[in-house]
């Protein structure tokens, strides 16, 4: 039996390279187009499709096929959006096709690739030598927008035409993009919208100068360079961010009066048929207004509030009815969990209440809607049928316990859905949606782990997680799952690893195919908790609320209840319980170290924050507000503040070009620790930003932690 290796994890063939990634149903209904992992490359995406009719897959556009892309070097702007999307393979990472189903846009390394689907040729339309950014069809399919050195274009697909939008971009001035805040903590990735028509264009004018310069150094293998840096820091100014309408025909400019507050947030924008629908974050986060205006920026009409003790969480469900002065579909937490909401006649209708939350809304003609969320356990997600004329009940309509990730046609008849669970690495449905009856699933694609399957040689050994649920200290619920080594246990038990995340806006406990993280250190003998505590997503305001004003503290203690729960179990040694995480893990680690010696014995903490008044506005006021209005937990939040208390075993981990977590978080805390004269291992990777996610990084990276782990448990 061939050990699993970590070189094995991040080499070709890739291990689950067959899941179909980003489904969606071509224009004609004909076939279902995905992204999927080239087998002979992992970090290379390319275009498949299968026949709904026939089931025939076929690789429909190779990555290879585009040739070689000469557009430059990448933008400073496409990096940082590449890293914001988490977005790390290469080739076709994005497809889009024309509302007239006659074109395929293929953007690729800031070239936008146009396939005339009926002649099948393929050209590359953009300028050689240049980089766009945000490529989109326009609504009537005969443009591209894009961005390209800070000013918008748009390019007339019939005349084969550039035309630029603007001419002020260009250093701290952007025109059309996401910023910074927008992108990392409010993710927004869009920084323009086209009106239905197409005759009009809202786009952000972003003003970086308010943002102070900081200096952040990138330490690379041969050179360390200085970056002046606008970084948002907790408290400070933010950089300005304006609407403006752009009428396409006549060139004429409006800016949309948007704030209250200079320092309010553009926190969304859609149109609602020929009005702009603009949401507002006030700076504390606290209240969220959804104003409607005219494309001449007047007749401004606040048609919802929002409103909370803690936070607004933002979302992406503004949907308008298919008559959009009937209203729209929202939803909203107003009542403590979030619920679809109907707006119409000036007033917002609840459709949905009782357990569970609505995540997604996918679809609705009016009568219907199509969204997606969980009603028993948050541990799956499903997709339901909602009445939205009036109350009614609510249908399930995928059956099998999973996580579901549908994918709805325009007439919402079909549905491609993409689920994982514990048994299932990966699989694309379609379900056939049919009035008063059950759909039944036919299977497209299927990452079955048969005998040429690359896990096949490991699948004897693999280690299927349980899912088990503890109580907080308030009687709240905590889901986690536990991966078990597999064989008899020693007579001393097996050490675990606590591998946590634990930070807001993120759900690690799933009914879905696990990490092969898990597979690595199970057959190692560890056994491996993962514990989504207070705090974390996809539950309700009560579960997210005990995090307000201090960070560190009921999360660090539902991890130490997991792993006290873990000291109960018969084949584990309650002397040997570790702990390793990335980012907010990071940040976790570090705390569950410093403040419960007593339980964990040793800790990776990698890209942690360390001092939260070096990170960025939008996230941790969200949390902590401003360091002037809460000193006091900003102090009892920092790792620095307990650093005196560790004792266990401590490897700090960083990359040293990270643009996000600064590596000044791991520098300051190697100065405290240092100070209080107290040994800790540490890793820097020259060049790595705070994903990590070269692969000779990822490589080194893992094969650290084993040894870590198995010098210290």
């Amino acid at each position: 039996m061939p050990e699993l290796t970590v070189e094995r994890l991040f080499s070709d063939p890739p291990l689950f390279g067959g899941v179909p990634q980003n489904p969606r149903f071509t224009p004609d209904g004909r076939y279902a187009a995905f992204l999927r992992l080239a087998p002979d490359d992992r970090e290379r995406l390319d275009l498949w499709r299968v026949d709904l009719e026939t089931g025939a897959l076929d690789c429909w556009v190779p990555a290879t096929r585009l040739g070689g892309v000469d557009a430059g070097p990448r933008t400073e702007a496409e990096r940082a959006e590449r890293e914001r999307r988490r977005q790390f393979a290469g080739g076709i990472t994005a497809f889009a096709f024309s509302p007239d189903g006659r074109r395929l846009l293929l953007p690729v390394e800031g070239t936008a690739f146009v396939l005339d689907i009926e002649r099948d040729e393929l050209a590359a339309v953009t300028p050689a030598g240049t980089r766009q950014t945000d490529i989109r069809f326009s609504p009537d399919g005969r443009q591209l927008s894009y961005v390209r050195d800070g000013d918008l274009y748009r390019y007339d697909l019939d005349e084969g035409r550039e035309v630029r939008l603007t001419a002020d971009g260009g250093g701290i001035v952007s025109n059309g993009l996401a910023d910074f805040i927008a992108q990392e903590e409010m993710h927004r990735f869009e920084g323009y919208w086209w009106s239905p028509d197409a005759r009009y264009l809202a786009f952000t004018r972003v003003d970086e100068s308010p943002v102070a310069v900081s200096q952040r150094f990138e330490v690379n293998a041969d050179e360390v360079t200085t970056i002046p840096q606008r970084y948002p820091y907790a408290g400070a100014d933010n950089a300005d961010v304006r609407l403006i309408v752009l009428d396409v025909t006549s060139g004429d400019m409006t800016e949309i009066a948007y704030r209250q507050e200079q320092d309010d947030y553009l926190a969304r924008v859609a149109w609602l048929g020929a009005r702009l629908a603009v949401q507002r974050q006030s700076r504390d986060q606290q209240t969220l207004e959804l104003t409607l205006f005219d494309a001449d920026g007047g007749n401004a009409e606040t048609v919802l509030r929002e409103s909370s003790a803690t936070w607004i969480n933002l979302h992406d469900n503004f949907m308008p009815l298919p008559d959009p002065d009937r209203g729209f579909l929202w939803t909203s937490e107003r009542t403590g969990a979030s619920h679809l909401y109907v707006y119409r006649n000036g007033a917002l209708q609840p459709m949905t209440s009782g357990a569970g939350r609505v995540n997604r809304v996918l679809w609705t003609d009016g009568r219907n809607a199509l969204v997606t969320g969980w009603i028993d356990s948050p541990t799956e997600q499903h997709l339901f049928l909602v009445p939205v004329d009036e109350p009614g009940p609510v249908q399930r309509l995928t059956g099998e316990a999973a996580w579901h990730e549908p994918v709805v046609d325009s007439g919402g008849q079909r549905v491609l859905d993409r689920l994982s669970s514990l048994d299932v690495p990966g699989r694309l449905d379609l379900l056939t949606l049919a009035a008063g009856a059950a759909p039944r699933p036919r299977v497209l694609v299927e990452e079955r782990i048969d005998a040429d399957h690359p896990y096949a040689p490991y699948r004897d050994e693999h280690v299927t997680p349980e899912l088990g649920v503890l109580t907080a200290e308030d009687g709240q619920r905590l889901h986690f799952r536990l991966t078990r080594p597999s064989g008899p246990a020693p007579e001393a038990g097996y050490p675990v690893i606590v591998h946590v995340y634990g930070g807001p806006g993120v759900q690690r406990v799933r009914n879905e195919w696990p990490p092969m993280v898990l597979q690595l250190l199970a057959r190692r003998g560890y056994g491996v908790l993962e514990l989504d505590n207070r705090g974390s997503s996809n539950r309700d305001r009560r579960f997210e609320a005990p995090i307000y004003r201090q960070l560190g503290s009921a999360e660090v203690a539902d991890q130490v209840r997991g792993a006290r729960y873990l000291a109960g179990l018969p084949w584990v040694d309650a002397g040997r319980i570790g702990v390793f995480g990335h980012s907010y893990g990071g940040y976790m680690t570090l705390m569950c170290l410093l403040k419960h010696p007593e339980t964990f014995k040793a800790g990776m903490s990698v890209a942690p924050v360390t001092d939260w008044t070096l990170y960025d506005t939008h996230y941790t006021e969200r949390y902590l507000q401003t360091p002037l209005a809460n000193p006091d937990g900003y102090r009892a939040s920092a790792v620095t503040t307990h650093a005196a208390g560790l004792s266990g075993k401590l490897l700090l981990v960083h990359g040293m070009a990270d643009d996000n977590v600064l590596f000044t978080h791991s520098t300051r805390l190697f100065r405290e620790l240092q100070a209080h004269n107290l040994p800790f291992e540490m890793m820097a990777y020259p060049g790595s930003k705070h994903a990590l996610q070269e692969r000779d990084v990822s490589i080194h990276r893992f094969t650290l932690l084993l040894d870590f782990f198995g010098r210290n448990l």
